[in-house]
């Protein structure tokens, strides 16, 4: 087992010379989990957010919904590790987190103007931010409602308890020191955007370091899980591969036309599926917009959006899975409905109204 581990390691420290990035995040993620789960030093400002908020589904919101804004490729990768810390070590309480997380998450891609598909669309139709939320604010009320409804109406407020016993009297000196990476982190990608995802893997290993000198604890190796390494490599690889239908397909796509609506909508949601890529997914929208027209935006954005949420080579879908032991079953069964809310208005204001 323990040669299996290195091996794993060996792979991810290979990929990350080959400039897959995403395998340095999941290495320096491991490593900030670790730190996070065995030295609490985030637990003060849980504390003090639980004095306020009595309800702790809505703990868990807020702390998916903060770790989830950081625009990186699978975007839970933040979040994740940080509902881990609270997070009680029951196997079946733990499950409805993988969900949580995912739908709180996964909103952005309606309205933020640092995603690709949010940017690209705009660029396409030469329209503006505001004119673009037009368009989206009705799916966006959809994923929020859809992600309201779930969480208060099928998840029991006593299945989601969080681990907090270890929790000391709250010490905004111990809070800040705990925090100051994320909010700097935070503060890195409002200030450059997208463009700071190259700098990622040298931040989460400056991160790491900062929390090794304030725990006084080196020792990364213990916090390297070789099955999940070994996941996040074969997604990826297999990521890889699907990806190659990239170019064919928006070959195809560009040369439809206006009467192809329906073949063109199921390729495209089909491809979205395969590759498991919101950037590959907003350029296949941008791209359609540009032939049959704005009318048709939100019909593109909610069939592929949905291709992409319940795509297997999702890489949201692997973390949640490691991270809370989510049954991928359980994942298909909830966001397949509110994909189906999303695909149901977009028909209807699309093609009937």
């Amino acid at each position: 087992m323990l040669l299996l581990e290195w091996l794993s390691i060996l792979i991810m420290l290979q990929a990350i010379l080959k400039n897959e990035l995403y395998m340095g995040y999941i290495f320096g993620i491991m490593i900030l989990g670790g730190f996070i789960r065995n030295y609490h030093v985030l637990d003060d400002v849980y504390a003090l957010i639980k004095k306020y908020v009595k309800d702790n589904r809505i703990l868990i919101i807020l702390t998916s919904i903060f770790g989830g804004v950081l625009p990186i490729p699978g975007r839970v990768a933040l979040s994740a590790p940080l509902l881990d810390a609270i997070a009680p070590p029951d196997k079946r309480k733990r499950s409805a987190f993988g969900i949580i997380d995912y739908l709180s998450t996964h909103h952005y891609y309606w309205w933020s103007p640092l995603e690709k598909t949010v940017v690209l669309p705009m660029a396409a139709l030469g329209i503006s931010y505001t004119t673009y939320l037009g368009y989206t604010i009705v799916p966006l009320v959809i994923c929020l409602g859809y992600t309201w409804w779930y969480i208060f109406s099928k998840v029991d407020p006593e299945s989601v308890v969080p681990n907090l016993e270890y929790i000391q009297d709250f010490n905004w000196k111990r809070a800040l020191r705990g925090w100051a990476p994320f909010i700097a982190t935070l503060w890195f990608l409002l200030c450059v955007g997208k463009a700071g995802a190259i700098f990622f893997f040298p931040w989460f290993f400056g991160m790491a370091c900062y929390y090794s000198i304030i725990c006084k604890d080196w020792n990364w190796g213990k916090y390297l899980d070789g099955n999940f390494a070994i996941i996040a490599t074969v997604v990826l690889a297999l990521g890889g591969v699907v990806k190659q239908i990239h170019g064919p397909v928006m070959e195809y796509l560009k040369g439809a036309s206006p009467d192809m609506i329906i073949p063109v909508s199921i390729v495209a949601a089909i491809a979205a599926w395969i590759m498991g890529s919101s950037g590959k997914y907003a350029g296949m929208t941008s791209a359609l917009v540009i032939i049959f027209g704005p009318q048709y935006l939100v019909w593109f954005l909610a069939t592929e959006y949905s291709g992409y949420l319940l795509s297997p080579a999702h890489k949201c879908l692997m973390i949640g899975q490691q991270y809370f032991g989510t049954p991928i079953r359980k994942y298909y069964k909830v966001v397949g409905g509110l994909c189906a809310w999303l695909i149901g208005y977009a028909f209807l204001t699309t093609f009937l109204v």
